[in-house]
């Protein structure tokens, strides 16, 4: 099974458009978010990304709770899809989070569980998931560590940050350290020993277009 690298194509879950506050973190506007998720496009899937048949990194990561996740507690249950999204600031990523809960039901009823990974931190992200009511496991890639397992880290360049700047978003503030890394959205689709069935990279791959994609894989976990 190859990967799937969406790039360059329209993003197919209508996002928010909204630029309200969250504890002092802007949200960007559609554009701003739209010229961002253009350069990741641009910067291209990471040569390091891991791929379909990879044996995926077990992590145990803080849920909004503060409880631990043992993602190999879940996978060792029943399959497990993974998002990466590079923040609940960005339209683009809120929206690939509320098709990843509105396919909940669908991915339950095939035996399997989802989560979500950010470098969001702290009331940002517990407030983002409270008032969006979202019946999905968000958790907080602290050091940004998980994401450079799976290969997905991307350093923010100069003009892109100071663009963003500009539009009232400081990273540091959400991200909880200085560094000016973004993980490169992804979703991938675990089986229970680890191995990746599924690799969807890309601005795109968080988004309902994939809802299909994943439990297809699913389909073939549950077949195999």
């Amino acid at each position: 099974m190859g990967d799937e690298v969406s790039k360059g194509r329209p993003v197919s879950t209508p996002m928010d458009p909204s630029a309200e506050t969250l504890s002092g973190s802007r949200t960007l506007d559609i554009r701003t978010d739209r010229m961002l998720s253009s350069w990741l496009r641009q910067a291209g899937v990471p040569d390091g990304a891991l791929k379909v048949n990879a044996l995926a990194p077990d992590f145990l990561l803080p849920e909004v709770n503060g409880k631990l996740v043992s993602s190999l507690e879940l996978r060792q249950t029943a399959p497990l899809i993974v998002t990466f999204v590079y923040g609940t600031w960005s339209p683009l990523c809120a929206a690939g989070l509320r098709a990843l809960h509105g396919a909940i039901p669908s991915i339950r009823a095939a035996g399997a569980r989802a989560i979500a990974i950010t470098p969001d931190t702290g009331d940002l992200l517990r407030n983002f998931k409270r008032d969006r009511r979202l019946d999905l496991e968000i958790l907080s890639d602290l050091d940004l560590g998980v994401s450079l397992s799976f290969g997905l880290l991307s350093v923010v360049p100069a003009d892109i940050k100071s663009h963003l700047l500009r539009r009232g978003l400081d990273l540091c503030a959400p991200h909880g350290f200085s560094f000016w890394l973004l993980p490169m959205p992804a979703t991938y689709v675990l089986d229970q020993r680890g191995f990746i069935r599924r690799a969807c990279v890309g601005p795109d791959s968080i988004t309902g277009a994939k809802t299909e994609t994943v439990l297809a894989a699913l389909s073939e976990i549950g077949g195999a």
